[in-house]
């Protein structure tokens, strides 16, 4: 009779714990293309982290971005833009379907931020695209 119970609370157990297991499925969060945008600027005015900054490009923008080394260098130098602390605002204009699986979307990014004391206003306009169900920067567009 002992090994009985003791074979049923086994059995109890090793469910459970299969059960457990079955409905621990990983969720997805996908992140937005608005997310990634504030991200990537984030990285490189706020945090001054240029590594980080380019985990949110595709292979070919990362590669452009990498010549600068150094989020001073890559907001001064590629951007055109140095702020001490900055706040950003992005906006999409424009989505495109290219094929079944790639989409892009145009952004303007607005950037309110100080230096030496002073607040200016700028904006940029760039591209992402989703690869692998993952949205990256692309490429840094002319504003028009």
């Amino acid at each position: 009779m002992n090994l009985f119970k003791n074979s049923h609370l086994f059995f109890l157990l090793l469910s459970s714990i299969f059960l457990l297991g079955c409905n621990s499925e990983e969720k997805k969060v996908e992140v937005s293309e608005k997310q990634v945008a504030v991200s990537f600027f984030n990285a490189i005015y706020n945090e001054k982290n240029a590594k980080k900054a380019i985990t949110f490009c595709t292979t070919n923008f990362k590669k452009e971005i990498e010549k600068y080394q150094t989020a001073g260098n890559i907001a001064h130098r590629f951007f055109d833009m140095r702020f001490d602390t900055v706040e950003l605002h992005t906006s999409a204009l424009k989505t495109q379907i290219i094929s079944e699986y790639k989409i892009q979307v145009t952004m303007m990014v607005q950037f309110t931020g100080t230096r030496n004391g002073s607040t200016y206003k700028d904006f940029k306009k760039i591209r992402l695209i989703k690869e692998n169900d993952k949205w990256l920067v692309d490429k840094l567009l002319e504003i028009s």
